[in-house]
């Protein structure tokens, strides 16, 4: 009785990791969880503070199907402030989480066998809404020696006819790629000259260890672009569902009609905590959360640089590493998702298979965890790997 779409839809392989993860935790076995990209910091204090006196004040109701004024307006001021542009309220519609925005806004733009230009490795979630929306993913691989990120010339020989996106992630997931002022130019330059649209998923934009944040959606490239940010993970806020998609007007409308008819508001005390949370983006709990990622980025590079036979590239963002294990896949005869669960059962180390990401050579490490335990689920990964 399924859909054709729900059949041939894939279970998220992060998702996937994570319930055996805690299949052995709840066994009692110590596990170190590299595999979900959620920071282990709890939601600030003010934040809290802000949501409990917002119940307090009624906020229990549903508010506008594209969020409330004040959330809007605040959204539309903190996005255009980091890239220097002028936001209006009616080009901002908030969503339930940027997921939930990366999908509104495919489902209302892409046509039945259009094509999306993805790089790759892709955060695992975009080819199943591309299908979901009945586009077509077309997958375009990054080189590691260039940070997986891609150019117009790894671009262009895969444009058609029927080409009419490209999907851009940086700070990116799962490889912590962040591309420069000039190769986000000249990504806008080969969406113009192709006629496409960009979807930009920027929701690590406060995660930059490296390098320069660049956004398409300034300048020239803002008429062609679909902006995708949120709160999850820049304030500790994933159970809040606080995510906004930001575009040209019709667009943003059309948006906040398909809202109307599947999901309507978003939780009126979720924009509440949004609110405050944006008021607050100085606040010191995230500073120091952002500084903790940046420490540990610097302590995990150093110890995974030791490991035999495994490659990365220094992440400059968001907090992934996407290691290159192809040599100890082809040691061991074992594909990506059956080194993960072997390395899970005998070690308690989850990572996440990459051929989810769409480059079957790697895996994905999370370093959103505490710095013992990084080190001590690095130690457990290099004794396994030089079984």
């Amino acid at each position: 009785m399924l859909s054709q779409r729900v059949r041939t839809m894939e279970e998220s392989a992060t998702l996937a990791m994570n319930k055996l993860r805690l299949d052995l935790r709840a066994k009692g076995r110590k596990v170190f969880n590299f595999s979900v990209g959620e920071p282990d910091f709890d939601t600030p204090p003010f934040i809290r503070r802000a949501a409990y006196e917002a119940l307090e004040s009624g906020w229990t109701r549903y508010t506008a199907v594209e969020g409330v004024p004040e959330l809007r307006d605040a959204v539309a001021s903190h996005a255009g402030g980091l890239r220097g542009e002028r936001i209006a309220r009616d080009e901002v519609v908030i969503t339930c989480g940027a997921k939930h925005a990366c999908a509104n806004v495919l489902l209302a733009i892409v046509d039945p066998g259009d094509e999306v230009l993805l790089p790759a490795p892709y955060w695992v979630s975009y080819p199943e809404m591309i299908r979901l929306a009945d586009g077509i993913a077309v997958p375009v691989l990054g080189p590691r020696e260039n940070g997986y990120r891609v150019t117009p010339e790894l671009l262009l020989p895969k444009v058609t006819p029927r080409t009419v996106g490209l999907i851009v992630n940086s700070p990116g997931n799962p490889t912590g790629c962040v591309y420069n002022p000039r190769e986000i130019a000249a990504l806008v330059a080969f969406a113009k000259a192709h006629d496409l649209w960009i979807l930009s998923d920027e929701i690590y934009d406060r995660f930059v260890f490296a390098g320069e944040f660049a956004s398409p959606y300034r300048g020239e490239g803002r008429a062609r672009t679909f902006l995708v940010g949120g709160l999850s993970k820049t304030c500790a806020m994933t159970g809040w569902r606080i995510g906004w998609a930001i575009g040209e007007r019709e667009t943003i409308a059309a948006i906040g009609r398909l809202q109307g008819h599947t999901t309507s508001n978003i939780a009126a005390v979720s924009q509440a905590a949004a609110l405050a949370a944006l008021a607050g983006m100085d606040d010191p709990a995230l500073r120091s959360m952002v500084e903790e990622f940046a420490r540990r980025r610097a302590r995990v590079i150093a110890l995974l640089s030791e490991l035999k036979d495994v490659y990365f590239t220094p992440p400059e963002g968001a907090f992934y590493v996407f290691l290159d294990i192809g040599a100890h896949l082809q040691r061991r005869r074992a594909n990506p998702l059956e080194f993960c669960i072997r390395l899970l059962e005998e070690t308690g180390v989850a990572l996440v298979p990459g051929d989810a990401f769409g480059d079957p050579r790697g895996v994905r490490l999370s370093y959103a965890r505490p710095l013992d335990e990084l080190e001590q689920g690095i130690h457990a990964l290099a004794s396994y790997l030089s079984k």
